[in-house]
């Protein structure tokens, strides 16, 4: 259903798009290879336009740097911002303009049932699907990490509602490896969802949970979102407020949260940890870019690793 609707905001660009070029064809003003790349680069100059102001409330409501947080100065911190909004243009753009509308069906590197690392099971965000994962899940598979990636749908509903789906996952992954545990990867709400499917299963089947920019504590962006997932997603929701309260801290100490202090979406961005857990901050890098960055997916082979030696992941401080 994800899948569907982007196809059609895809086409919705490229009718935008052309009806700018002939538009300026028609004008006169420019010659018609210039209105057609204009027209070509209409939809991209919306996209960067959107996420110019998600990054504008990021940045107005990015909070307190932590006190263990070393001061880069102004210039730096600059250019992290600018670099983070740079990658994120691309990445957000190759992802709800190409992979998640036109490879959802496709399949992905998943890697061979007799691996013996710990198997994963990726877990997206909102209004994302499973394509999100492609780069990911080949790093993971090259590590020797049997892969697979659920689809939390209907794209709108409560975030409990997804918690049978990640089981059934679960078990499919866990029947195909024949593996006693998995590890759950979660992206944004991906992460909130694992979390949800931990209080309604229990942990016998989970070794760790990875989290990336996921809005542990609630985000400002999510009041302009749609949908219940988005409610319960807002600063200090009672859903929120509930899951935490009904968590064991040692089911916490397993996680691994990563975050970025430049994510375009998750806002403040310092506080999204949950205690007892492993945090690492990152530097440069917006929302969506953190499924895709290496120095991400090195953070998290070093998890899967420590999991699978019985250990507590090593403490890590900021990585720029």
């Amino acid at each position: 259903m994800i899948a569907r609707l982007q196809r059609w905001l895809l086409l919705g660009q490229f009718v935008l798009g052309t009806v700018l070029a002939a538009w300026l064809a028609g004008t006169g003003r420019t010659s018609v290879g210039v209105a057609l790349v204009i027209g070509l680069l209409a939809p991209l100059a919306l996209h960067t336009l959107i996420l110019t102001a998600d990054f504008a409330l990021a940045w107005s409501a990015r909070g307190a740097r932590p006190e263990h947080e070393p001061r880069h100065g102004a210039l730096r911190g600059l250019r992290a911002w600018t670099s983070a909004w740079v990658r994120e243009i691309a990445d957000s753009t190759r992802t709800f303009s190409f992979a998640q509308p036109l490879l959802a069906r496709r399949p992905f590197a998943t890697g061979a049932p007799h691996d013996q690392r710990l198997p994963v099971l990726l877990i997206h965000g909102y209004f994302c699907n499973r394509a999100l994962w492609r780069p990911m899940a080949a790093r993971l598979v090259a590590g020797g990490h049997a892969v697979d990636a659920v689809d939390l749908e209907p794209p709108f509903a409560s975030i409990d509602d997804y918690a049978p789906r990640i089981a059934e996952a679960v078990a499919a992954l866990r029947a195909r490896t024949g593996a006693a545990q998995v590890a759950l990867i979660g992206h944004s709400m991906g992460g909130l969802a694992a979390r949800a499917y931990l209080r309604a299963c229990g942990d016998e089947a989970v070794a760790c949970v990875i989290t990336l920019g996921t809005p542990h504590h609630g985000t400002v962006h999510a009041r302009f979102g749609r949908g219940r997932n988005v409610r319960q997603m807002r600063r200090d929701s009672d859903w929120l407020r509930t899951l935490a309260a009904q968590e064991p801290r040692e089911r916490l100490e397993r996680f691994t949260v990563v975050l970025s202090w430049q994510d375009n979406i998750v806002a403040p961005q310092a506080i999204q940890t949950l205690p007892g857990a492993r945090t690492v901050m990152l530097h440069g890098l917006g929302h969506i870019s953190l499924a895709y960055d290496a120095r991400v997916a090195r953070i998290v082979l070093e998890s899967l690793a420590a999991a699978e030696a019985g250990r507590p992941a090593r403490a890590a401080g900021p990585r720029g």
